[in-house]
């Protein structure tokens, strides 16, 4: 998010399991929710820009060996 920009309320319906793993995000990063969700939306921003782009996007292992990510479209 940018300094300075408002916020806005919304209303999201989540499942039970996704609504566990962002507050166990948050825990683990010592953040709120609301900041996993804004981080998470950005990423997810930037990795379809990537793609659409005609890149791929990469993650690499301890091994050294490349694994390609593959976002649902």
């Amino acid at each position: 998010m940018i300094a300075g920009e408002k916020k806005v309320p919304i209303t999201a319906e989540l499942s039970e399991q996704a609504l566990r793993t962002l507050e166990e995000l948050a825990k683990k990063r010592g953040v709120s929710a609301n900041t996993v969700l804004e981080q998470a939306i950005v990423t997810e921003k930037f990795l379809s820009d990537k793609q659409d782009a005609g890149n791929k996007v990469l993650i690499e292992r301890k091994d050294r060996s490349l694994e390609q990510v593959i976002l649902n479209r």
